[in-house]
């Protein structure tokens, strides 16, 4: 289900994360939407839509609700 940096139970690509790809991260798993998100960040829709897609890229993950879900599980052990 995860891609490899979340299967091998490394939180590096978490350090290597943008503050606004952290941001959007943590909204998403708030439970907002995307563009719900972007609009709290005060960025386009097109804009997070595309932070998403480099995480998913980053991951090797197919959806960005395994993006989110790697994230929430990152932030339970931290």
């Amino acid at each position: 289900m995860f891609g490899l940096a979340a299967e091998t139970g490394s939180d590096d690509w978490v350090v290597r994360l943008a503050p606004d790809q952290v941001a959007l991260l943590e909204r998403l798993a708030d439970g907002q939407t995307i563009a719900a998100a972007a609009q709290s960040e005060w960025m386009s829709l097109r804009t997070a839509n595309r932070r998403v897609a480099e995480l998913r890229a980053l991951l090797g993950l197919a959806s960005t609700r395994e993006v989110v879900a790697a994230y929430i599980k990152h932030r339970r052990r931290t």
